[in-house]
């Protein structure tokens, strides 16, 4: 198996290897359960670093320097979004990303997110899950929009998008067309 320093980086990987005396940085080939997935978030939070977090993010996150959590997840933290999210800290995390949503999430990454920090949703206009909560609900979940479904923001356009079922053409891929992207803002 290459070591961190000869594997072959892609467009959607950092260019720099995680630094060997970080114990916290985060590796591509690193599965945590839920208790490792919440001691490593809060290590890192007590080093004031910045987290990422790729929602429904699949086997393996296409968002460099972000920590993938799905039940599927390879790689990340392989737990449910409604386990994981409520045993963070209130106000810590820096930005949420979640592609092509597969269920309800934004009553548990509201309360995680930092002041200021945003959540990233990018969905289809089918996908029930990237639709947004009414005004009220924003209000409580202290949310503002500070866009909605605009074109595919360009940082997510090296990514591959798939569906659970296939088209009635037995492709499962998502054209970057169909994609929109929401973001949505901590204000209190």
């Amino acid at each position: 198996m290459p070591t961190e320093d000869e594997r072959p980086t892609s467009p959607n990987e950092p260019t720099e290897p995680a630094p060997k005396n970080d114990p916290f940085a985060f590796s591509s080939e690193l599965r945590l359960n839920i208790t490792e997935g919440v001691e490593f978030i809060t290590n890192r939070l007590i080093l004031g670093q910045n987290i990422t977090l790729d929602l429904f993010g699949g086997k393996t996150s296409q968002i460099p320097e972000a920590i993938n959590v799905d039940l599927i997840a390879e790689s990340g933290i392989q737990t449910s979004i409604a386990e994981l999210l409520p045993k963070l800290p209130r106000q810590s995390i820096d930005q949420i990303i979640a592609s092509n949503p597969q269920a309800y999430f934004l009553e548990y990454a509201a309360p995680v997110l930092k002041l200021g920090g945003r959540i990233y949703i990018n969905a289809t206009k089918r996908n029930p899950f990237g639709k947004l909560p009414n005004a009220e609900t924003r209000e409580q979940l202290g949310l503002i929009v500070v866009q909605e479904n605009a074109p595919l923001d360009t940082r997510f356009t090296n990514q591959k998008f798939s569906r659970e079922t296939p088209r009635n053409d037995g492709t499962l891929e998502i054209p970057l067309s169909s994609l929109k992207t929401t973001i949505l803002e901590k204000i209190k």
